[in-house]
């Protein structure tokens, strides 16, 4: 797929929680094929650009045994005491209960998870409990790799070693620091540490000192490859396309946004909707996968979704529409008044967005300069343009700038006279209110002759 001429991938790394689920299993797939790349003697996706494929073909093992030299530099000493799988020193700290130097192990990558993979982890721990012995072993799966690697890098190391190393801030030195002691051997674990039979020393009792090289590898990539293949083999293009929509809705906020710039100011409540839109966007987006469109379909969760997604759609067309009508009242009120004159300041500005507002707000607005201004006039010209449309017979039309039919028309009778405190003019007054389905009276009488 390309886009203005650039070819469409998608992007590297792990599954990003921020992305459509869609887009977390293709980056998972990716992930697989890089994992199975590296294990099988070849380069990842993003180093093969820089790479000769005739050297890497006619010698599949040369990446491999690149890395190996990268990543163990001890390879002297590890002969002569037994340790594997040394990344390199770190600084120059020493073990407690030894002066041999503290190696940071070479250890398994993080093992990659989509958002309903991390979903769903969450709701088996929660139906097993933190006391389980099943919930301990997943939670514990990549620690035990780790105290294995450091095992095996460092034999005479100790929890507290692995600690310092894994957990810095669990490791607490005494005061005053040992000047004759520098590397940081004098002090004692955390309070959470030291509670009897806690998870850290459990893992720590059982861990073998096995490098990383030679464990179970905490990622499957093969497995997980099929998984994420079996998930989009099992869905329909409507269920496909249905785990795009936040990602539509999301694209399309964001145009709805720029295209609203210019008339935010005029659009009453534009900011407050846009974030509620948003808002609702990301409640989409985080969906629950494990019901509805993501492993099935249940007709009430599914019904549920859509007229959410048609209501946020109808508030989008809203906000869109209401864009729309400030736009081209701009452009027919104001256009061709910016060209004639110099550009207008800052008060007229205001004036003109305040007109924008009443006019979108169907509310009763005075013209900034009455009604012999040039807005004036352009306003009429619109009404007799409206009337000329919406007339059936055109050539018994007589033209000019007419207004449409009034909705409404008041009649008010007032009694002359003098009054002996404020002049001319008395309170007595009747008026009468005429519309299409309504007639209403209305009148002011006062019988107090002192003052009229």
């Amino acid at each position: 797929m390309r886009n203005e001429g650039k070819e469409s991938i998608v992007a590297s790394g792990f599954p990003d929680s921020r992305t459509c689920l869609l887009h977390q299993k293709l980056q998972m797939l990716n992930v697989c094929l890089e994992r199975r790349t590296l294990r099988d003697g070849g380069l990842p996706f993003a180093m093969r650009s820089g790479t000769d494929p005739a050297a890497t073909a006619s010698n599949p093992t040369s990446t491999t045994e690149q890395s190996d030299e990268e990543f163990f530099d001890c390879s002297d000493d590890e002969q002569e005491s037994g340790a594997t799988g040394r990344l390199s020193r770190l600084g120059k700290m020493l073990l407690v209960n030894s002066d041999d130097p503290l190696y940071i192990p070479v250890t398994q990558e993080p093992v990659p998870k989509t958002e309903d993979q991390l979903e769903d982890d969450a709701e088996v721990m929660l139906k097993l409990g933190p006391g389980s012995e099943l919930c301990t072993q997943m939670m514990s799966a990549s620690l035990l790799s780790d105290m294995e690697s450091f095992k095996a890098a460092n034999p005479a190391g100790q929890l507290e070693d692995f600690i310092r190393w894994y957990s810095p801030r669990d490791w607490i030195e005494d005061e005053p620091v040992d000047e004759q002691d520098p590397f940081g051997r004098k002090g004692h674990l955390s309070a959470r540490m030291l509670i009897p039979g806690n998870t850290w020393q459990t893992v720590w009792e059982g861990a073998r000192p096995i490098p990383a090289r030679r464990q179970k590898r905490l990622f499957d990539d093969t497995r997980e490859a099929e998984k994420v293949l079996h998930f989009l083999e099992s869905r329909t293009i409507g269920q496909i396309a249905q785990l795009t929509m936040a990602t539509l809705f999301h694209a399309g906020v964001l145009t709805l946004t720029q295209n609203a710039t210019p008339e935010r100011a005029v659009v009453t409540g534009c900011n407050e909707m846009i974030d509620r839109i948003t808002a609702a966007c990301c409640r989409l987006s985080r969906e629950n996968w494990t019901s509805g469109t993501a492993t099935g379909n249940i007709p009430g969760r599914a019904n549920s979704q859509t007229k959410y997604e048609q209501q946020l759609l109808a508030e989008m067309m809203q906000l869109e529409c209401t864009v729309t009508q400030a736009r081209s009242l701009r452009r027919k009120l104001f256009a061709t008044l910016s060209s004639e004159s110099s550009p207008t300041d800052e008060e007229k500005q205001s004036q003109q967005a305040k007109l924008l507002q009443g006019l979108l707000q169907s509310c009763e607005t005075d013209l900034p300069e009455g009604a012999t201004s040039p807005i004036a006039g352009r306003i009429m010209g619109l009404f007799g343009e409206a009337k000329r449309a919406a007339s059936e017979q055109g050539e018994q039309h007589t033209g000019g700038n007419t207004l449409p039919d009034p909705i409404e028309k008041q009649f008010t009778l007032r009694l002359s006279g003098n009054t002996a405190s404020k002049g001319a003019g008395t309170p007595q007054f009747l008026r009468a209110i005429l519309m299409p389905q309504e007639f209403r009276l209305c009148g002011a009488f006062s019988r107090n002759t002192t003052f009229y």
